[in-house]
């Protein structure tokens, strides 16, 4: 194997799949990422078993062959040599020479064909939609999912998709997001799987379509060098292509691609915990209530985060105690009621926090039924085709 790449284009594609390998394992060829040459395309891949991640890059090829390179070696020389160009020439007793102006380093790799590659797809389902909204979708779902290795089936997200709609869902049993795009290019056979936090966070991480190079920042600076204004440039808008079995799902985007393990077990009946009769509606602004609640967060009982809504007319008080410490708040935000009674009700402030932050509505929604019963959060204004909602379980306001 003989190629040379720049450095920088080296250690992005580097970066794209050292976060899936692992730092220990019981097989100390993960540790390793897998390097392929075919004329001028370098294979890049890095796996833990449950998740495979390839990136395609191109370089200067010369002679092809493969190598499996330890990866943090490999990433911490990378890290430290800054922009330059580099000659990678794979020797005997598979030993990878780089290569620069004045410089050379031996890396000693192991045989590539000990490393495991991801399996082939059989009869796959094929669905395609754009990355931008994916990431957005998994994003906000991601938070609600559980992290309890006992409780298998809430530990992703569980994807639906049927003809015109495709459907995201996360719950832990103590909320719940629920989004519905009703206006999906799909007319294929209807099909659930549910996929792993982890692939969830990884997707959502390579897929933005915001890499070093495209994330942009435009300032325009007055005289005396100060910044007057910064404009982003927007995000990198392409298809994200799916395809999937009973076990397996691929996701094939730019140069990326994601092979992940699915999770096999049944998703619980969400639609039958969220409730149809929360006919107390409270309407509120998005940024003083997000305010309100982590400053109670911060004068709360560490264990239960217990922050409480008193309504009356258009008055909201947000409190918190912390007896413990003899701490404690209130604030009163103005708001719209529809109910002519007061109201009290309690929750998780972490959770509701976590709620309140993935809306992009200026202001929330809330729909009550009583203190004791699921609380249903939804944004003032629903993006043209969607209806999201997050259920938010109360704590006993004693």
């Amino acid at each position: 194997m003989k190629f040379s790449v720049t450095s920088n284009e080296f250690i992005n594609a580097i970066n794209k799949v050292i976060g899936v390998i692992p730092t220990r394992s019981t097989l100390p060829i993960l540790g390793n990422v897998y390097l392929s040459l075919e004329e001028n395309t370098l294979t890049v891949i890095g796996t833990d078993l449950e998740i495979f991640i390839k990136n395609l890059v191109k370089v200067n090829g010369k002679v092809d062959g493969k190598i499996a390179v330890p990866a943090k070696r490999l990433e911490t020389l990378l890290q430290n040599l800054g922009d330059r160009e580099l000659n990678f020439e794979l020797q005997q007793n598979y030993k990878l020479v780089i290569k620069a102006k004045g410089a050379r380093w031996v890396i000693t790799g192991e045989d590539p064909n000990d490393f495991p590659l991801p399996a082939e797809i059989d009869n796959p389902k094929i669905v395609v939609i754009n990355n931008i909204l994916l990431c957005k979708y998994l994003s906000k779902a991601i938070h609600a999912a559980s992290n309890d290795e006992l409780r298998r089936s809430m530990n992703g997200v569980f994807l639906e998709v049927k003809k015109n709609e495709f459907r995201v869902v996360s719950t832990d049993g103590h909320r719940l997001v629920k989004i519905t795009n009703e206006k999906f290019d799909y007319d294929g056979d209807k099909f659930t799987i549910l996929i792993p936090i982890k692939t969830c966070q990884i997707i959502n991480k390579l897929f933005k379509g915001s890499k070093i190079a495209e994330s942009v920042v435009v300032e325009n600076q007055s005289e005396n060098g100060e910044n007057i204004d910064t404009v982003e440039q927007p995000l990198i808008s392409s298809n994200v292509n799916i395809s999937l079995n009973s076990e397996f799902m691929q996701c094939d985007f730019d140069n990326i691609s994601i092979t992940s393990r699915l999770i096999d077990d049944t998703f619980p009946n969400y639609e039958s915990v969220i409730p149809t009769d929360n006919e107390k509606t409270l309407k509120v602004e998005k940024l003083s209530l997000i305010g309100s609640v982590k400053r109670s967060i911060i004068m709360s009982d560490e264990t239960t985060k217990k922050t409480s809504f008193n309504i009356n007319d258009n008055e909201l008080k947000v409190k918190a105690a912390n007896n413990e410490y003899g701490t404690d708040s209130e604030e009163t935000i103005e708001c719209t009621y529809t109910d002519e009674e007061p109201f009290e009700i309690a929750f998780n402030g972490k959770y509701l926090l976590e709620a309140i932050q993935n809306f992009d509505s200026n202001e929330i929604l809330f729909d009550f039924n009583s203190p004791l019963k699921a609380s249903i959060l939804r944004p003032s204004e629903q993006q043209e085709g969607e209806d999201m909602m997050m259920l938010v379980m109360p704590v006993r306001n004693i």
